[in-house]
């Protein structure tokens, strides 16, 4: 038998195995690209769930470094958990403005002059997710499976939702939409599952 409970790092720290430790699942969001000073959005990010991770694995502390949001013209930072996996940030405008990833919970791509940001959907009920994409100047920001624009800080953001994309003007949702253009993305988060022996 085990019991589950989980830490959320919202800013870079260290992780510490807890006693009774079986296995952690991880769930890593790096953070949104931040909008384009001329018009262009910025980019989503990834969404990476990783394996269980064995207690074996995690004989001592771990480094938690949570992804910083692109300022305008920016790339959004990675989030990682030790060497054992990254989830990269989106990219800005200024380069591309892509999502980051390249699996069904990637990020949403920023959209360009005029143009919406990319909306994502990870799976049919549409929970696990990565950031929406930013919008071009004057338009509407991309949705992140059932998050819509603009949208911050929704239901099970923990472990499940991402924000939305930003309008034009509008920063990404938090945790990791993408900016719109003119503004920044949001920041990544990371989760760690602890299983433990009851």
């Amino acid at each position: 038998m085990f019991v589950t409970n989980l830490v959320v790092f919202t800013t870079s720290g260290v992780w510490s195995p807890p006693p009774k430790l079986f296995a952690i699942d991880l769930i890593l969001r790096g953070a949104g690209g931040g909008g384009g000073a001329n018009g262009g959005g910025g980019g989503g990010q990834a969404v990476v769930s990783a394996r269980r991770v064995p207690a074996a694995m995690l004989t001592g502390p771990v480094q938690v470094t949570i992804g910083q949001p692109g300022t305008v013209g920016n790339d959004g930072g990675a989030t990682s958990f030790g060497a054992l996996l990254t989830a990269v940030g989106g990219l800005s405008a200024n380069n591309g403005g892509a999502g980051g990833g390249t699996s069904f919970q990637r990020g949403g791509s920023g959209g360009t002059n005029g143009n919406p940001g990319e909306s994502v959907s990870g799976d049919v009920i549409s929970l696990l997710t990565g950031g929406g994409g930013g919008a071009g100047s004057g338009a509407g920001g991309g949705s992140s499976g059932l998050v819509p624009a603009d949208t911050g800080n929704p239901a099970f953001w923990q472990v499940l939702q991402s924000g939305g994309g930003g309008s034009s003007g509008k920063p990404g949702g938090y945790p990791a939409g993408g900016g719109g253009s003119g503004a920044t993305g949001a920041a990544g988060v990371a989760t760690v599952i602890h299983y433990l022996f009851s």
